[in-house]
């Protein structure tokens, strides 16, 4: 995991989204539908994202979550 300093000016950290749910497919799902994450990131549907396994960057900040390019 790189750590690293977030839009809202607080560190935060970055890393593949594959990475951030532990390869666990069916958690990762329930989150984005919760939260709409995968539409912040860019994607029409949480596979989608998860087929493209961004670098993703965020924090304790819900703001801060957002895709980046590595």
């Amino acid at each position: 995991m790189k750590r690293v300093k977030c839009k809202s000016g607080i560190e935060g950290w970055q890393m593949r989204l594959k990475r951030v749910y532990v390869g666990n497919y069916d958690e990762w799902v329930q989150c984005a539908e919760l939260r709409g994450l995968h539409t912040k990131l860019g994607y029409a549907t949480p596979k989608a994202a998860w087929l493209a396994n961004p670098v993703v960057q965020g924090s304790v900040e819900p703001s801060d979550y957002c895709k980046v390019s590595n």
